[in-house]
């Protein structure tokens, strides 16, 4: 099921070359803005990153799922007889690999710009990677909510922004534990476990979600 989310995403690709065009171009101008100095633009750039991912996911995403509504794809899943929310983990794992992990690379490419030492690109590469798959899924579901509604971007900011900002918080704080040379395991533990808890909230949400979209 992954591999067929990944064919039908691969048909969409000028999606996810916008997208890594805006994020690599706000990623440089951000850089630009904020001056040369080393200090500043470290403590800066794990926030910036990770909001910057946020954003291009969260406008991203819904254009993903209009698109697949449009070719009758949301209709055809529910007709199959595998439970939708096995159909919502595989789109999680494909958007996961198809936007996650490009945004994660470009974003270690343009860590330079920076100014990061390794051990903090390191850290910033393990959050991205450990509070993606809660970002897709909880955007894949703002997705759904708003799937037939006008004005979505502003109502998947509403609904979904406030469930990202534990993730946010706990990369920082793992950021910041390893700029500071302190034990950052408390904050990976609680990271890992807030993505955990809204891969399930939002795939329990989403066959819901998935039926009253498709349904309406």
């Amino acid at each position: 099921m992954i591999l067929r989310e990944l064919r039908i995403l691969r048909l969409q690709k000028g999606t996810l070359y916008g997208a890594l065009s805006f994020y690599t171009l706000a990623l440089f101008c951000i850089a630009l803005a904020i001056g040369p100095e080393p200090t500043v633009l470290g403590r800066s750039a794990p926030a910036l990153i990770w909001i910057l991912c946020v954003l291009t996911t969260l406008f991203s995403t819904p254009q993903l799922l209009k698109q697949e509504e449009n070719e009758g794809i949301l209709d055809e899943m529910m007709m199959r007889p595998s439970h939708p929310a096995l159909f919502l983990l595989s789109k999680m794992a494909a958007l996961f690999f198809f936007m996650g992990v490009p945004l994660i690379l470009v974003g270690a490419s343009l860590s330079p710009l920076f100014a990061l030492p390794l051990d903090e690109v390191l850290t910033l590469i393990a959050t991205l990677l450990i509070g993606f798959p809660a970002l897709s899924s909880l955007t894949i579901l703002g997705g759904l909510l708003t799937l037939n509604s006008r004005g979505d971007g502003i109502l998947i900011s509403l609904l979904i922004l406030p469930l990202i900002l534990p993730l946010i918080l706990f990369s920082l704080s793992a950021a910041h534990m390893v700029r500071l040379g302190l034990d950052s395991s408390p904050s990976f533990c609680l990271l890992t476990s807030v993505s955990l808890i809204l891969v399930i909230v939002s795939m329990t949400a989403g066959t819901k979600a998935l039926r009253f979209a498709v349904e309406g």
